[in-house]
């Protein structure tokens, strides 16, 4: 008898280890389907099947069902023609599933593709990883709403292959300069040259990020060509050199607003060049203060008498003043500069250095981008309410004259290192080294 209970609580004792075991196994694979962390935009994915009032979309008993599913496998199978990375868009798992073996399953797969739908879509939208090529972004954020809104709808249209393709047709943009974009990634592709593939893609997401907005004006500076596009209801109006910071004092990428434009504006000097720059010269040479229209300000932001300044007690740890340059032809910022809402405290601005407009290589401000022609971009800005006149007339020592916009115009800098034009491609040098 005690030998039979023992042999029953063996058993027993291997049935327990061998279960444990399965479960730890089990526990240990990730499941298949299971949860919504797997998506990327789970909330847009939820609010898809609101609209489609929780039925299956991809996977119904319609004749169109298996050959739309098939056809964006294909789409995706090819991203990387269009810049995109098709493991972003759950490939291996569509195409190892794409048979789902039950109702609840099916629904799981349908969330899946509707989730890889909507990410390639937004992706040739918006374009993708724009944050790694923008350090503030000041623009998205107030149309993302609107932006989620357009791509679902359009996508709860689909109802067929000709219906996908027409869907995923009008999330890209309609303008030559894309299309040649596109035709040098394929040739480059069959190069398998990777920076130039990587400029390619950063210049093609970038492209479809600034140009879905549609806004009815707007202003695009590209810092390897040193140029500033300024656009109306994406027709470009105007273009100019401008100057852009040194690889040593970089300016940053972002996009933001312009507010207002200053007429006759002060140069108020920043701290690091006011201590680096003026202050060791101003100490050897203080004559040259009235030679450059200089003023000193005390901490209260009013003018002192600064012939009256020991400059010899002064250095960088205790100069207790800042510098501000005076209106006129000769300011460093010229005679108009435009005010933008950016934290890094750059703007666009007019300049006394004309010269520097000839120049192949215009990389030379502290980050601050001047353009060449102020007025005319000014007059786009306003309405044509600038008096040239008024400007190149050169007045000196008058108040600055700030003129706010009717409507804020969104400003996009950004780093493409290659532009199209209707039928070629101008590569330009990596100056800033971001892609080595």
């Amino acid at each position: 008898m005690e030998s039979q209970k023992s042999k029953v609580e063996i058993k027993r004792w291997v049935a327990t280890v061998i279960f444990v075991s399965v479960c730890n196994i089990v526990l240990s694979q990730p499941p298949i389907w299971s949860s919504s962390s797997k998506l990327l935009h789970p909330v847009l994915v939820n609010k898809f099947y609101n609209l489609n009032h929780q039925q299956a979309f991809w996977f119904t008993s319609s004749a169109s069902s298996s050959e739309i599913r098939s056809y964006f496998l294909q789409v995706i199978d090819s991203s990387k023609k269009s810049g995109l990375n098709r493991e972003k868009y759950h490939y291996s798992e569509i195409k190892n599933n794409i048979i789902p073996k039950d109702s609840v399953e099916l629904m799981k797969l349908d969330r899946i593709f509707t989730d890889a739908v909507i990410a390639y879509s937004k992706d040739l939208y918006q374009g993708t990883d724009i944050h790694k090529w923008i350090s503030n972004d000041e623009v998205s954020g107030k149309y993302a709403t609107t932006d989620d809104e357009y791509i679902l709808n359009n996508i709860l249209k689909v109802n067929s292959v000709p219906g996908l393709n027409n869907t995923l047709l009008c999330f890209e943009p309609n303008e030559i300069e894309y299309s040649v974009l596109k035709i040098e990634l394929k040739k480059q592709l069959a190069s398998n040259n990777t920076i130039v593939i990587n400029q390619l893609y950063a210049t093609i997401n970038l492209y479809r990020w600034i140009h879905h907005f549609h806004f009815d004006k707007f202003i695009v500076v590209n810092i390897p060509s040193a140029t500033l596009r300024y656009y109306e209801r994406d027709n470009m109006k105007l273009q100019m050199k401008v100057v852009v910071g040194k690889p040593s004092t970089k300016s940053p990428r972002f996009s933001t607003w312009c507010y207002q434009v200053v007429l006759y504006p002060y140069w108020n000097v920043p701290a690091d060049i006011g201590l680096k720059e003026l202050l060791p010269r101003f100490k050897k040479h203080p004559a040259s203060l009235d030679a450059m229209n200089m003023q000193v300000l005390g901490k209260n932001g009013k003018v002192i008498d600064h012939h009256g300044i020991d400059w010899s007690e002064y250095n960088r740890g205790n100069f207790p003043y800042s510098f501000r340059q005076c209106t006129g032809c000769d300011n460093s910022l010229g005679v108009i500069k435009f005010n933008l809402t950016d934290p890094f405290s750059v703007y666009l601005h007019d300049t006394n250095f004309k010269l520097a407009f000839l120049k192949d290589r215009r990389f030379l401000s502290h980050g601050c981008i001047r353009v060449e022609k102020p007025i005319e971009l000014g007059n786009y800005l306003l309405n044509n309410k600038i008096d040239s006149n008024f400007l190149k007339a050169c007045y000196k020592d008058l108040e600055p004259m700030p003129m706010n916009l009717e409507k804020r115009v969104p400003v996009f800098v950004v780093y493409m290192p290659l532009e199209a034009n209707a039928d070629s491609i101008v590569y330009y040098k990596d100056i800033y080294r971001l892609f080595r």
